[in-house]
């Protein structure tokens, strides 16, 4: 076992590579941003030029087919990825081939009930076209399940840069196939042809670019057993995580044209940017850096506030941003056929923020063993979700029904802190004070983009402001935490 010092806190992973928390965080964090921010830079790019070739009912059939097959991914994930990179065991031959073996077995199983489930849900939500785009797009999850463990070696280790490569690689070449496709066919098929290129791409270099052990076919009963216990509590919580993310859209999609779907798509696309970004440096970056502080013996509770709250500072800033100037934000990016989208960015904007608290909570919890907590907490938000998007669809509409699913994440929120709590993560002052200065700077940045489309300005002109202001609020706050006294404490720990 590594010894807690001043310097060595952290092992990267594996045994005689200590490495202080603060590089480690550092390096990991700087990497996960670099490579998130090019793949959603990409995306965000490729939908602004797929929404001018395709119409919005092409968006709202895709967001159907991917919310069915999220849905079979997380309801057969028995925390295959997480056991690898919290086991003591996970850099181990046998562990790492009975993990790609089974994902193998996994893939294949997935791909052949989408195959088996095409038609009953083509007739459930009356589109024949689904009939045949679901088991193509199936193929995803095929290809998924024959990726190489080395993507989760390196996440154990908190060495992003080759994992962010990758994933930066893949986007771009899903981006070119669909824009490429769109532009001479203007077709759903575009979308799903993008989609399987990615994952093919991903797929061929997680096997011949990447560093690590080279995969073959094996079965250790030990590996296996040490997965399934760790991972029961998984199993369970991403089942709920499928039934409260991609809900949503099933049921929106019952309740709304296929064309409004599409809207609240791109609308929840550019509103969920900031929690996406958190879960990606919650699970490639905190979640192994705090498992790496407690494989040592180190307090994680000592420095978890700390660690947190920059991140979370960078999130607030972004989110008050697109609660203030969703409106003027899609305006100024998307057609008319759009314009429905800019209060569901700053509705669904305003709930994410309970979500970026909770990643922080749950890469904690899972650190230290206790994956219940996220099962009850994905538990709570189905409950918000049950109760309150009905609720707010019988009495205003569509609006009301986006409030509802903003507002069930709370419940997911309270119950992460909660079991944080329990483990001597206790953050709540500090959550309080940042979503306090979050709603203040959120409320202005509202204001001021009225203020400046009253005047007659375009609306390039009030996002500028917006954001202009946002940062103006925010950057004292930012820069309070990075005070010697701030990064001295972490390094301590």
């Amino acid at each position: 076992m590594i010894e807690a010092d001043a310097t060595t806190v952290i092992s990267a992973g594996e045994p005689g590579t200590p490495r202080s928390l603060r590089d480690t965080l550092r390096r990991g964090t700087a990497w996960s941003l670099l490579g998130y921010g090019g793949v959603q830079t990409l995306r965000f790019a490729g939908n602004l030029v797929l929404t001018r070739l395709l119409f919005p009912e092409a968006f709202g059939l895709m967001s159907l087919v991917n919310a069915l097959l999220v849905g079979l991914q997380l309801v057969s994930d028995i925390g295959i990825g997480p056991s690898i990179i919290q086991s003591r065991h996970g850099a181990e031959p046998a562990f790492l081939d009975t993990a790609w073996t089974v994902r193998i077995v996994r893939g294949l199983v997935l791909w052949l009930t989408a195959c088996a489930v095409a038609l009953p849900f083509a007739a459930f939500y009356g589109q024949p076209a689904l009939a045949w785009i679901l088991p193509l797009a199936g193929l995803t999850a095929l290809l998924s399940g024959v990726e190489s463990t080395r993507l989760f070696g390196l996440y154990r280790r908190v060495d992003l840069a080759w994992v962010s490569l990758v994933e930066v690689s893949c986007q771009a070449v899903s981006v070119t196939v669909m824009i490429a496709w769109a532009s001479r066919e203007r077709s759903i098929a575009a979308l799903v042809a993008g989609s399987l290129a990615g994952s093919l791409t991903r797929l061929v270099l997680s096997h011949t670019v990447l560093p690590g052990h080279r995969n073959r076919l094996a079965f250790d009963r030990a590996a296996f057993g040490r997965m399934i216990r760790f991972g029961r509590w998984i199993f369970l919580s991403t089942v709920l995580t499928f039934l409260v993310s991609q809900s949503d859209r099933l049921m929106f999609g019952k309740l709304i044209p296929l064309s409004m779907l599409g809207v609240f798509g791109v609308g929840a696309l550019i509103a969920t940017l900031p929690s996406e970004v958190l879960s990606r440096m919650a699970t490639g970056v905190l979640f192994p850096a705090f498992s790496g502080i407690r494989n040592a013996g180190s307090d994680l509770g000592a420095v978890f506030a700390r660690v947190r709250r920059l991140p979370l500072v960078v999130a607030a800033w972004m989110i008050a941003g697109l609660a203030g100037g969703g409106r003027v934000a899609v305006e100024l990016l998307y057609d008319e056929r759009y314009a429905e989208a800019g209060w569901i960015v700053q509705v669904v904007a305003l709930g994410s923020w309970f979500a970026v608290l909770e990643s922080t909570y749950g890469a904690g919890l899972l650190a230290c063993g206790q994956s219940k907590w996220t099962a009850a907490s994905g538990a709570a938000k189905l409950a918000g979700m049950l109760c309150l998007i009905p609720l707010g669809f019988s009495v205003a509409g569509f609006f009301g029904a986006v409030v509802g699913l903003a507002l069930s994440e709370i419940a997911r929120y309270a119950v992460s802190a909660r079991g944080a709590s329990g483990e001597g993560l206790k953050a709540w002052k500090q959550d309080l004070a940042l979503t306090t200065w979050m709603l203040i700077t959120a409320g202005l940045a509202g204001l001021t983009a009225a203020f400046v489309q009253r005047q007659g300005w375009p609306a390039a002109a009030a996002a500028a402001a917006v954001l202009l202001l946002v940062t103006l609020l925010w950057t004292p706050v930012a820069l309070a935490g990075l005070r010697p006294g701030a990064a001295d404490h972490v390094r301590r720990a």
